[in-house]
């Protein structure tokens, strides 16, 4: 029965993007990290975290996080900070999934290449039920960055400095409309070398809906072989 249930769950999942001209199926999808991440079990994936020097502090078993360890405050040097410092937030680091962590990585190596220091975000894990296994912030697979900050003590905000140009539209490609605002083109280039990466399935910016108007939600989705970058 569980196979079933597997099945169906990738069904949902699919059916729930076919309609969005921007996902892609890659050929290969295996030999990519987002899809390797999320085939890791257990084990597998906190000996990946161990290998690449990334903290991986276990954390309290979680109904639907399916590997749950702590975020520690960096990740190869990158702060991962919560964004609203007046607001109760474990000492210990929030928990999540060992996968998002090892994703987390990639974009710490991205961020830091691009002069950043911070990365903040309001929501990792939340929610108590899971519509499918192993998707979004109820399975701790997912993360809302609203700001990040950098070298010079300069913060961007997606909210702010993101400017897109209309819900629906690319944001990475050679077809995506160029911003003109110089916090606009870093917030861009940082997106789409996080795409080139495909440490992530799910790269969702203010263009994809009303609901992400102030953040980005970055998803290490598992039971899928395709991505959305918008």
């Amino acid at each position: 029965m569980r196979w079933l249930f597997t099945i169906a769950a990738l069904v949902v999942t699919t059916a729930a993007h076919a309609t969005n001209p921007l996902v892609v199926f890659p050929e290969r999808p295996e030999r990519l990290r987002a899809v390797h991440y999320a085939k890791l079990d257990k084990k597998a994936c906190l000996a990946e975290l161990e290998a690449r020097g990334i903290d991986a502090i276990p954390g309290p078993p979680v109904p639907t996080i399916d590997a749950p360890v702590r975020l520690p405050a960096k990740v190869l040097g990158m702060r991962y900070e919560f964004a609203h410092p007046t607001a109760h937030v474990e000492k210990k680091g929030p928990v999540l999934d060992c996968r998002l962590l090892l994703a987390l990585g990639d974009l710490a190596i991205i961020a830091k290449d691009r002069g950043f220091v911070a990365i903040r975000y309001n929501s990792i894990h939340r929610g108590r039920w899971a519509r499918s296994p192993g998707q979004r912030h109820a399975a701790g697979v997912a993360i809302d960055i609203v700001s990040l900050q950098k070298r010079d003590g300069s913060e961007l905000v997606i909210k702010r400095d993101f400017h897109g140009h209309g819900i629906g539209s690319k944001t990475c490609g050679k077809d995506a409309p160029k911003p003109q605002e110089p916090e606009a083109k870093e917030l861009r280039q940082l997106v789409c070398a996080v795409d080139r990466a495909k440490s992530f399935n799910l790269l969702l910016t203010p263009h994809y809906n009303r609901d992400h108007d102030n953040h980005f939600h970055f998803e290490v989705r598992r039971h899928i072989r395709w991505f959305l970058t918008q």
